[in-house]
């Protein structure tokens, strides 16, 4: 039997996928689709250049084949925008003659693209029809076999989870319910009130805001606003401000008090989760990480979180789709299907 903290959740973008939720890549498809629209032609050039410049450095390096995702693709804008304020701007002879030929001496254009695109994050992560994503519920039926309050991170914005919350389940964000603002103490177990689950999320939310004029707190709100507060297309995810710092810290502590990390969706692309993952693993030999995937096989995430071989038997890939895996989930099976 497993005891409390020995399991923790991460979900991916994957977990979303067979909600309807598009990925990072099909992100891009869907930005391409829109470059054939009056307001967005202006940027058609910029991609091609960039996406082309993706594949080039990818093709070097003797990787072939749609490596271009839309996280990569506003990093590499947003890198591009700072010009001479990029830490490197000293050691470069001088830009492309054909980047600045496309984007204009001052990189204006740049700017105006990468915000294009963040805006329509929103559009992307929202469910016209919320019925299914009805999976989501089975995580509670799995809290409660647990008899713990289930610690849940998610890389992902929308609202799957909260959205399927049984009656008389109780998710645990953070809120005040009077004020609505994020309080870390409420993630702090207290023996009056044990939630059926915690959820971190580690990217931001489609429902939170932020209120600089009063101390740049965080608050919860019932209508998506146009620019909620998110991390999205920023290489250097660990954020120095609330909650991600806090939410950071909480998946480096309990990834290392973990039995097992069950991660449902996740490809294995973001260095800072990757970093934690494999500390978790390396401090102990018999924490296992329990991948849950359709398109992840065991050598990816061995080639993305290199370790020694005897680490290999610390990680089981169940290659399925996040929806077949959560509708057959329970604690028993879950537990039979772990490693020595």
């Amino acid at each position: 039997m497993f005891r409390e903290n020995e399991i923790i959740v991460l979900l991916g973008a994957g977990c979303s996928a067979d909600a309807g939720i598009i990925t990072s890549k099909n992100m891009v498809k869907e930005v391409e689709q829109l470059l054939s629209k009056h307001d967005w032609d202006k940027y058609r050039e910029l991609f091609n250049y960039v996406k082309s410049s993706i594949n080039y450095v990818d093709g070097i390096k003797g990787k072939f084949g749609d490596n271009v995702d839309i996280e990569r693709l506003v990093n590499i804008l947003a890198e591009l925008e700072k010009k001479d304020n990029c830490i490197l701007f000293p050691f470069i002879g001088g830009w492309d003659p054909k980047l600045v030929e496309i984007a204009g001496y001052k990189f204006e254009i740049i700017t105006e693209f990468r915000r294009k695109i963040v805006n329509q994050l929103s559009k992307w992560v929202t469910l016209e029809d919320d019925r299914k994503a009805s999976y989501f519920a089975k995580f509670y039926k799995l809290a409660t076999e647990y008899n713990y309050s289930l610690r849940v991170f998610s890389l992902n914005y929308d609202l799957c989870l909260e959205k399927h919350t049984p009656q008389g389940m109780q998710l645990e964000r953070g809120f005040d319910q009077s004020s609505r603002t994020w309080d870390w103490r409420r993630f702090e177990p207290r023996e009056e009130y044990q939630p059926n689950i915690y959820l971190y999320k580690l990217h931001g939310s489609l429902d939170w805001v932020r209120d600089e004029e009063k101390g740049s707190i965080i608050r919860q709100v019932d209508k998506i606003p146009d620019t909620p507060d998110l991390i999205f297309g920023v290489d250097y995810k660990l954020q120095y401000i609330d909650p991600y710092l806090f939410y950071a810290y909480e998946f480096r502590k309990y990834s290392l008090e973990s039995k097992v990390i069950l991660v449902i969706g996740y490809s294995f692309n973001d260095e800072h989760i990757n970093g934690i993952l494999r500390q978790a693993i390396s401090s102990l030999d018999t924490r296992q990480l329990y991948v849950v995937d359709s398109t992840v096989s065991k050598e990816d995430v061995e080639s993305r979180l290199p370790w020694k071989d005897e680490k290999q038997r610390q990680i089981i890939v169940k290659n399925c789709k996040a929806k077949e895996f959560l509708e057959g989930i329970d604690l028993a099976t879950l537990e039979n299907n772990l490693g020595p």
